[in-house]
């Protein structure tokens, strides 16, 4: 999984209330991709099947859609 922190070297949680983690998700729908998030945790489980380009897929959406989520949240 990746966790989503507000500073990453104390680790420090989002408040939990922004549910940072599901916006994530719900954002990367929009690149195609559906995810699950556990609290601010986006968990990625794909078959052992995978292709290298189905891979890139996820990893880049998840990228965009963290972009996006975490854009807007600064900017609030």
């Amino acid at each position: 999984g990746i966790e989503f922190v507000a500073d990453p070297s104390t680790k420090a949680p989002f408040d939990s209330k922004r549910r940072l983690g599901h916006a994530i998700c719900v954002r990367a729908r929009h690149y195609g991709v559906f995810l699950r998030p556990l609290g601010d945790t986006v968990v990625l489980m794909p078959p052992l099947t995978i292709t290298d380009d189905e891979l890139r897929r996820i990893v880049d959406a998840v990228e965009c859609a963290a972009r996006d989520v975490l854009g807007a949240y600064e900017a609030s």
